[in-house]
């Protein structure tokens, strides 16, 4: 409605039927409209100012944490450069334990419950330790608890001048080529937190919001992990490249007992390793000279059955180590060995981020060298060089020698083919293994254990002194270590006619009797009396 139908209006509604009178109402309303029309042009500033008196600026602040989910056909891709998901994961956690949602609209999501129950942490110290890998389903739903979170896409006030919105967008489909000229469909959605403040300390309210999340979270992760006593065995699950040449190596662990140790095991050469650690262990004997390796190489060599897992297990727990396990058979290329050994990152499955361990807590365990690669196998003199009959290679060095420097008994490594175009340039080979061992890369207390059942097999160079400070031949067992195992397993002191016994079979039989025979006779009979008579059938 413009401003002449409402004069006319008014005009209209003062009519008195008196004609002087209403040509005056006709001749002052236009007149009084255009006064107001001026006055309210000329005092608009103070009109702005009377109402800036009643009005609070607007000053809006907001932050964003944000991080980009892949998913293929197998599932999520994981994007190992971000780490956003570990603070957008403690301000969930956060706002589960802190936000009262009784009276607002919301979600439930199960969480990482990184502060156990009272009744959860009074199970985990009846049981024995167990492996976050290969846990029962009870355990795996321990670590998980039910959060009441904010609905997805909306503003929820969750503390005084703050608000907070969990905002998912979904991008389109990719198609990632691969090296087979095919490709897979990759979907991006994008994960964005947001805080949002009108107050004029909008930022600092934010800030000490997203601070207080995340050493909360920092703080019930350490906790964890300080309450985490055992040890554990890392086994790599699967090949690095696999992951990219960025990605963190996958483990799988499993945890350690503590029950096997030097108490239980029987060997001749058991006083001298012991010594050997001890002084390893407290930087004594050769190992306090300056200048002296400090790292220990044992290889452990004889028949299945002598004991040979068994001493590696009482090793570890001797030392108070973790054991890794490094199999020969999986690794394709040295760089991927040197990343296993030297890199000391343990990537697990619920974990955040690696585990991180030193050379000083770690044991590394080659098992039956000989049989699970074979660049550790002994070279012979003769030995030829793979030709590749192709037209295309005339010009190409198929053939070139390495040589381990700093060692003149170790002489040419080996014939190697350059298989530029035809694989890896950095396949896995002995002077990569030796490299390993004592190249340049140094690698303080550092314990290393090979196993074999033929040291025979076994190249030269890889055993030689300084490579290897102790080589133990676990052998069958003899008539004294029988009788000192006896004693042990049944808590008791033999009489000399059970020594005698014990003295006879090994004295009159042909039989190679080992280790984990004598033991497991050991754990079957009850008495004493019924073990022996269970030795001599077993000389016969």
């Amino acid at each position: 409605m413009d401003s002449q139908a409402i004069q006319f209006g008014m005009i209209n509604s003062m009519r008195t039927n008196n004609v002087v009178v209403d040509t005056l109402i006709c001749l002052l309303i236009p007149v009084f409209f255009k006064f107001m029309y001026d006055s309210t042009a000329q005092f608009g500033w103070l009109w702005a100012y009377l109402r800036s008196l009643h009005t609070k600026p607007t000053h809006e602040v907001i932050s964003r944490i944000e991080i980009k989910q892949h998913f293929n056909s197998w599932g999520k891709v994981r994007d190992h450069d971000q780490h956003n998901h570990i603070l957008q994961k403690a301000i969930s956690i956060y706002l589960s334990e802190h936000l009262d949602m009784t009276s607002q609209s919301g979600r439930y999501e199960l969480l990482d419950n990184v502060k156990p129950t009272a009744d959860a942490a009074t199970d985990d110290e009846a049981s024995q330790p167990h492996s976050h890998d290969d846990s029962s389903e009870h355990d795996q739903l321990q670590t998980l608890g039910i959060g009441a979170l904010p609905p997805l896409n909306a503003w929820v006030k969750i503390e005084e001048g703050v608000e907070f919105m969990h905002e998912i967008k979904s991008g389109q489909e990719k198609i990632q080529d691969n090296n087979e000229g095919g490709g897979n469909a990759v979907t991006e959605s994008t994960v964005t937190f947001l805080l949002r403040s009108s107050l004029a300390d909008g930022t600092t309210r934010i800030d000490d919001f997203v601070h207080r999340a995340y050493k909360s979270y920092q703080a019930a992760v350490m906790a964890k992990h300080q309450k985490d006593k055992s040890r554990y065995m890392y086994v790599a699950s699967s090949s690095v490249s696999a992951y990219g040449a960025a990605a963190v190596q996958k483990y799988k662990r499993y945890a350690l007992g503590e029950d096997k140790t030097f108490d239980s095991l029987f060997f001749e050469d058991k006083a001298p390793l012991l010594a050997l650690l001890g002084n390893f262990l407290h930087k004594s004997g050769k190992f306090g000279i300056p200048g002296f390796p400090y790292k220990l190489g044992l290889l452990l060599h004889g028949p299945p059955g002598t004991g040979k897992t068994s001493l590696i297990k009482a090793i570890a727990q001797h030392t108070k180590r973790h054991i890794v396990n490094i199999s020969l058979s999986k690794i394709k290329t040295n760089q991927e060995l040197m990343d296993m050994m030297f890199d000391l990152k343990f990537g697990l499955a619920g974990e955040d981020l690696p585990i991180k361990l030193g050379f000083n807590n770690i044991v590394f365990v080659m098992e039956d060298v000989d049989c699970a690669s074979n660049v550790v196998l002994a070279r012979s003199s003769d030995a030829g060089v793979p030709q590749i009959p192709s037209p295309e290679m005339d010009d190409l060095d198929l053939v070139s020698t390495s040589k381990v420097e700093g060692n003149n008994n170790d002489k040419a490594i080996g014939p190697v083919v350059n298989t530029s175009k035809w694989g890896s340039k950095d396949a896995l080979n002995l002077s990569g293994l030796l490299n390993v061992l004592d190249g340049v890369v140094d690698s303080p207390g550092r314990i290393l254990i090979m196993t074999t059942n033929h040291p025979e097999k076994l190249d030269p160079a890889l055993v030689r002194p300084g490579r290897v400070n102790k080589k133990l031949m676990l052998g069958h067992i003899s008539s004294r270590q029988t009788q000192l195992m006896v004693e042990h397993f049944f808590a008791t002191t033999l009489d000399p006619k059970q020594r005698k016994a014990i003295d006879d079979v090994f004295a009159n039989t042909t039989n190679n009797v080992t280790p984990a025979q004598v033991e497991q006779l050991c754990a079957e009979y009850d008495q004493v009396v019924e073990m022996l008579d269970a030795l001599a059938k077993l000389g016969d």
